[in-house]
């Protein structure tokens, strides 16, 4: 099991924002800034090329305030910017396959069954992303959520890190934790924020009292 983790871990997505490169840059920043935080480049609209051009500009930011930059699926971007891992959607790649490649990479899987959970581990992630825990409009296409209860359940099942996901609030982050969650990860609640340094604060605040 990976040590020492960050327990929050922000989602990217700038495809709502009006000048998207430069608003990404300047929301990474005020978050590690402000915490430890694995941060997910998950631009998948972002030819290869311009990904890497934006994974390089983010690479050292991330590194130098002691969070973790991963790149979504595409491991050779994440080796290519200096990235701190890769992070697998539940049917990519195996984790094995990818470290056989990339053996100094983090690895991370979505997963969204016990199944998939206790496949993630065997086939050697470092942690996993669970969900959608609550609603959340951007996964409501794909069914109601998981719950609490099936969170404590992957929890229970598996010896790794799991962040929870999906409709994640500063209130709600207890209940997750509560449930065996290592941390939690969220996009809207980041990637929406008016005040993105007032989020990051009280999710700080909630961790440090549970």
């Amino acid at each position: 099991m990976v040590k020492d983790l960050p327990r929050l871990f922000m989602v990217t997505r700038s495809r709502g924002f009006s000048s998207p490169r430069t608003q990404l840059l300047n929301l990474v920043r005020t978050v590690v800034t402000q915490s430890d935080v694995i941060i997910q480049l998950r631009e998948k609209h972002l030819a290869p090329p311009a990904a890497l051009e934006l994974a390089l500009e983010l690479s050292e930011t991330v590194r130098q305030n002691g969070s973790i930059l991963t790149i979504n699926e595409r491991f050779d971007i994440a080796l290519a910017a200096g990235a701190g891992g890769v992070h697998l959607p539940e049917n990519a790649c195996p984790a094995d396959a990818v470290r056989a490649s990339c053996p100094g990479l983090l690895i991370g899987q979505s997963v969204h069954s016990s199944d998939a959970a206790m496949r993630a581990e065997r086939e050697g992630a470092d942690y996993l992303l669970f969900g959608p825990v609550f609603e959340t409009p951007l996964k409501k296409r794909y069914g109601p959520p998981q719950g609490l209860d099936r969170l404590e359940e992957v929890c229970r099942l598996t010896g790794l890190p799991v962040f929870a996901i999906g409709g994640i609030t500063p209130a709600s982050l207890r209940a997750c934790l509560d449930r065996g969650a290592y941390g939690i990860a969220a996009m809207s609640l980041f990637c929406d924020a008016l005040e993105p340094e007032k989020i990051v604060e009280q999710l700080v605040t909630a961790l440090e009292h549970s």
